[in-house]
This record gives C-alpha cells, sequence and structure tokens, in this order.
C-alpha cells in the first residue's frame, strides 16, 4: 500500500478496494489505519477487519496443515525431506504467529477499550479467542498451554457476556457459541463440553426459527445450520468411539 496519507473515509474506502482486489495484505494495512485513527467501529467497519485478517490467515493455516501432514508421512518413512518440509512449516508458524499477535494487539489497545455495547464488546471478544485458538493449532509445549488457557478465558467472558445481554436471534451471539464449542471440540478434546454448548444454542435458536426466516437473517441461518451440522458429525463420532 502506499505511503501517502489518507482520511480515516479513504481508509475504509481502499480496504474494501483492496479487499475486492484480492490484496489482503494491503486491505490489512488500511484496516489498522482506520482503527487507529477512530477505534469506534461501525458493524460494517468490524466486519472489514474480521474478514481482512480471516483472509490473510486461511491460507496460512491450510498450508500449515498440509505440510504437518506431509512431514508426519515422511518421518514414518524416516525420510529426510521431512527436514525440509519442517523448515518451511517453521517459517509458516512464524508468519502464523505474528498474524495473531497483530490482532491481539489491536484489539487489546483499540477495540476492547472502545466497545460501545455489549454485543460489540462480545464481537471482539470473540475475535480474541480465535485467534488464540488458531495459534493452538500450531503451537506446541508451553506456548500451547499458554494459548490455550487464554482462549478458554476469553470464550468463557464472551460467552457469559453474550447470555446476559445479546438475544440468541444475534449472529454474534450464536457464532460465539459455534466457535466457542469447536474449540471444546478440536483443542481441548472436551467433546460433551462442546456438544453442551452447541446444543443448547441451538435449542434456543430453534425457538425463535419462524421469525428469523421471516426476517430473512441470512447471517444467523446459516450459523444455525453449521451448529446442526457440526452436531451430527460431533454425534457420529463419539458414537463411533464407543463402538470400538
Amino acid at each position: 500500500m502506499s505511503e501517502k496519507e489518507y482520511s480515516r473515509e479513504e481508509y475504509v474506502y481502499l480496504a474494501k478496494l483492496y479487499e475486492r482486489a484480492e490484496r489482503f495484505p494491503d486491505m490489512v494495512k488500511a484496516i489498522n489505519k482506520y482503527v487507529e485513527l477512530d477505534p469506534k467501529l461501525t458493524k460494517d467497519e468490524r466486519n472489514i477487519l474480521s474478514a481482512g485478517y480471516k483472509n490473510i490467515i486461511s491460507d496460512k493455516r491450510a498450508s500449515w496443515r498440509l505440510l504437518n501432514s506431509m512431514e508426519k508421512k515422511e518421518e514414518k518413512k524416516n525420510s529426510s525431506q521431512s527436514l525440509n518440509i519442517k523448515e518451511v512449516k517453521d517459517n509458516i508458524e512464524r508468519e502464523l504467529n505474528l498474524i495473531c499477535e497483530e490482532i491481539q494487539k489491536i484489539i487489546d489497545k483499540f477495540l476492547i477499550p472502545n466497545a460501545s455495547d455489549p454485543e460489540m464488546k462480545v464481537f471482539f471478544l470473540k475475535l480474541k479467542g480465535d485467534y488464540y485458538r488458531y495459534k493452538c493449532e500450531f503451537a506446541s509445549d508451553k506456548e500451547f498451554d499458554i494459548a490455550c488457557e487464554k482462549a478458554e478465558n476469553v470464550y468463557k467472558e464472551a460467552y457469559d457476556l453474550a447470555n446476559k445481554e445479546i438475544p440468541i436471534t444475534n449472529s454474534t451471539r450464536l457464532g460465539l457459541a459455534l466457535n466457542y464449542s469447536v474449540f471444546y471440540y478440536e483443542i481441548k478434546g472436551l467433546k460433551e463440553q462442546a456438544c453442551t454448548i452447541a446444543k443448547n444454542a441451538f435449542d434456543e435458536s430453534m425457538k425463535v426459527l419462524d421469525d428469523l426466516e421471516k426476517s430473512k437473517a441470512k447471517d444467523t441461518l446459516l450459523i444455525i445450520q453449521l451448529l446442526k451440522e457440526n452436531l451430527i458429525l460431533w454425534s457420529n463420532e463419539m458414537n463411533e468411539e464407543e463402538e470400538n
């Protein structure tokens, strides 16, 4: 992105423009600029921020998973190629770590202190938990333990606040329940707790499903569908484990 200085409104426009052009590192730079100029974000601006960081981390997460799988296969064969794979994987881990650290600093310094209502605070706490969860995917030993504990604490804080202050029809509350349950299932291996969180959110949302469909709340309905799919998948996996 150009070193030229722009107004806050121009940085927001540039972020959208870079997203359309799929220049995601530049998109994130523009996002950071408008956050620093005024951290009181509109709903649209916070969604741009979330999308920007998701776009720069998603490919790296996928690359890490691929290399991690390749490394394990080569190690089983006692192949020297596993060392080459590890070198590339370590580089990606460093990049992932930098992204996670960058967004955590922005959330802590600018976004949570300036959240104007409970829904916005929950949104940023959820985002904070998500990036600790992503770190858990590639961290090991003490770093994993620290990231895991922080993710759990942040998700719990957001979950407790959401249950008190935000209606179940809100996509932020449902999205939090979805990601919190995924954290318990995939990262901590606490499958019963994961299913409890997901089922509670799904059951509550079913009570207002007609209203959601009438209002065409597409984001909320999509999250409900994802909760349902996870519950089915997890139930089948747990049943197979019991049979074995």
